[in-house]
């Protein structure tokens, strides 16, 4: 199921403010028909209700790829590799809460990403495997 979150967004047009729904985490197991958004870079698509321009969002969205024992997080903005570390010292911060999530988490493939040259080929495979 897709994870969103309501956020308000500032039209780079107009300047109206308004809320949006922000994609936060795709299960790609159930949320296959979003494969071909995240693969175009337009998964976190607004559109300004006052001058109806389209804006994509720069924001993190985090990709279960189930049920392979793999975990995503596509980040435009993350390409230094502080960025990244941040980003696996949250999962890691996660994952050690408890017991089960620790041992779950440990035997999951972590990745950050910030090319969507590097993400496509991993959809590309999920879309052969899992159809």
């Amino acid at each position: 199921m897709v994870g969103t979150k309501t956020i308000e967004v500032t039209c780079e047009k107009c300047g109206k403010l308004y809320e949006a729904e922000a994609i936060d985490h795709i299960d790609l197991h159930d949320d296959r028909g979003l494969i071909k958004n995240l693969k175009s870079g337009k998964a976190n698509r607004v559109q300004c209700p006052k001058c109806k321009k389209v804006m994509y969002l720069k924001r993190s969205i985090v990709i279960n790829f189930d049920p392979e024992s793999k975990i995503v997080v596509f980040d435009a903005s993350a390409k230094s590799k502080a960025a990244k570390e941040v980003l696996q010292k949250t999962y890691e911060d996660i994952i050690t809460i408890n017991e089960t999530l620790e041992e779950t988490g440990n035997e999951t493939e972590f990745l950050v990403l910030h090319d969507l040259k590097k993400l496509k080929p991993l959809l590309e495979q999920y879309l052969k495997v899992y159809g």
